[in-house]
């Protein structure tokens, strides 16, 4: 059978899933080769035609992300986490209608996927659908970033930023979303005798306007660059004394294995998903309590060189991911 990629599943998803879907792809090596699906300029018209489609008796098809036809022939979905239900829509009037796309989506599909056990585990909280038709393909850890520029925000190629920090600092690399949970970690920075003896906080992304203002009257200084090149992002993972990450939900998060990949310590959030990738390699703490954050950013800022040396470094890699996908392709008739 051939396979057919929803090319709109891909354009019009996170940084993350282009990210995954970009590790994944060149080790496929499916026999009869792939097509990507033309994304329509129009996006609502793009996206009915991607709800509509049919698909092929001859094909597989696969959208690396949560979206795709309703009722396609021999459609395989990839789903990386429900945060949309779970937080971005929680108190949208269109969160029902999201829903029941979804469930549709999902219990008409051959097979889903779930890129963790966290994400499967949020499947099965949010969705009428039989946890055994869940195959979970857990994603690598094993990730590079090349020397390509792109906005954090939207993964559009931008001219390189060439500066480089001049001092240590905290990183974060996240958005404004409500499950990054920045309002939070920026309430405990302030309180933090860190804060009080000059730490920066650098962002790459952007930040909840409260918690600019939060940073801004507990005279933190905060440097947040929304368009980087990969080549600086990685000067700010190799620069920063630890990536702080409070989300209270993820199904991987990528920018942790980035910043292991390149020897940076972490701080983050005691969920499952951080516990099922990075367990014995990263520093946790509860994130909805404000205090233990600022407690944890005091106790890890005074700690210099890496954190945990000699813990092994993850083998899963994406070609071991792409192996899986070959498998579960083989199977659909």
């Amino acid at each position: 059978m051939k396979l057919i990629i929803n090319g709109s599943a891909v354009q019009n998803s996170s940084l993350g899933v282009r990210r995954y879907f970009e590790g994944v792809l060149p080790h496929l090596e499916w026999p009869e080769g792939y097509s990507i699906t033309h994304v329509h300029p129009w996006r609502s018209l793009d996206r009915i035609l991607e709800l509509t489609w049919p698909g092929s008796r001859n094909a597989v098809l696969w959208s690396p992300a949560h979206r795709g036809p309703l009722r396609a022939l021999h459609h395989i979905v990839t789903v990386h986490d429900c945060i949309n239900v779970e937080y971005v829509y929680r108190r949208d009037w269109r969160r029902p209608a999201l829903k029941w796309a979804s469930t549709q989506l999902l219990n008409n599909a051959a097979a889903v996927v779930a890129i963790s056990q966290a994400t499967k585990a949020a499947l099965v909280r949010n969705y009428n659908l039989d946890p055994v038709r869940i195959i979970v393909i857990p994603s690598s850890c094993l990730v590079s970033i090349q020397g390509a520029s792109v906005d954090v925000n939207r993964g559009e190629r931008q001219a390189p930023d060439a500066s480089v920090a001049s001092r240590q600092y905290v990183l974060m690399v996240t958005n404004f979303l409500p499950h990054k949970n920045t309002l939070q970690a920026c309430t405990a920075l302030a309180k933090s005798a860190a804060a009080r003896k000059g730490m920066v906080l650098r962002v790459v992304g952007s930040l909840d306007p409260a918690a600019i203002d939060i940073c801004r009257r507990a005279n933190i200084e905060l440097r947040v660059e929304s368009q980087v090149s990969e080549s600086t992002l990685r000067q700010r993972y190799e620069g920063c004394r630890f990536l702080l990450s409070p989300s209270l939900d993820e199904g991987h998060n990528l920018p942790i294995a980035e910043a292991l990949s390149f020897g940076a310590n972490v701080l983050c959030s005691d969920i499952p998903a951080h516990r099922e990738f990075y367990g014995d390699r990263v520093a946790f703490f509860d994130p909805l309590d404000v205090d233990a954050i600022a407690h944890a950013i005091d106790l890890f800022w005074m700690h210099e060189g890496n954190w945990f040396p000699g813990v092994l470094a993850p083998t899963r890699s994406f070609a071991d991911v792409a192996a899986d996908y070959r498998a579960l392709f083989s199977q659909v008739r």
